[in-house]
């Protein structure tokens, strides 16, 4: 994620720094503003952001509308709208733009890194798909199949990959929702498993490689099936 370029279009200058703070706490660090229309035209043109996080509202009431008409035609990049601005109008002609996510002022960390995550998730292709978790003041960017399987550890989970184990202050309850439902498996309590990962299984575990996991009595026959189909394959 900290090579994700964001633009940041925004007419008042301490708001746009203060949503600078925000991306930087979120280990992002290719970060742009502009602060009119016509800069930001250009920036969109020359640096060919990520994300845009446009302002609904810069110098004159449509400038934003008209910079979101702008990207819309030529089909990129994904743009958030920010906006304090309760115009029916404005707001009506937003609703006919392609914007990815609406933020309303004032602006929360907790919406912003929300509605980027959903943004950039949008973006990705099925066969690239990327799980953001955010350790420490880092966000982190998992290719979903590196994933070998989630540990629960108290008010932490290890996450076992190919290459390295990351530990991250997230529930296996809110890791399962943002998981692809068909390729992952909460085997038991403590444990989600990749399915494509999984070698073997007993009426007591699964097995990756040489790792042993306990697997509840309710997922035995729906692991065994799964294998059994793959075999078949």
């Amino acid at each position: 994620m900290s090579e994700t370029k964001i633009l940041i279009v925004e007419d008042e200058v301490l708001i746009a720094e203060h949503i600078k703070d925000y991306l930087l706490s979120f280990g992002m660090s290719q970060i742009y503003m502009a602060h009119n229309k016509n800069l930001a035209l250009q920036a969109i043109e020359h640096i060919k952001p990520d994300v845009v996080l446009l302002d609904m509202h810069l110098q004159h009431p449509l400038d934003g509308i008209e910079i979101a008409n702008f990207i819309d035609e030529k089909g990129e990049p994904p743009y958030i709208f920010i906006t304090a601005n309760a115009d029916m109008l404005i707001i009506q002609k937003a609703i006919h733009t392609k914007a990815a996510a609406y933020i309303t002022k004032p602006l929360k960390k907790s919406d912003l890194f929300a509605a980027i995550q959903i943004t950039l998730k949008a973006q990705t292709k099925p066969e690239e798909e990327f799980l953001l978790i955010k350790e420490s003041n880092t966000v982190i960017k998992i290719l979903v199949t590196d994933i070998l399987y989630f540990e629960s550890n108290g008010n932490y989970i290890n996450i076992h990959t190919k290459k390295q184990k990351i530990i991250a202050r997230q529930s296996l309850e809110w890791i399962e929702e943002q998981l692809p439902g068909q390729q992952f498996m909460r085997i038991h309590r403590s444990y989600i498993v990749n399915m494509s990962t999984v070698d073997k299984s007993s009426s007591k575990s699964v097995f990756i490689g040489d790792t042993e996991l306990p697997i509840s009595r309710t997922n035995v026959a729906k692991m065994a099936d799964y294998l059994k189909k793959r075999i078949r394959k």
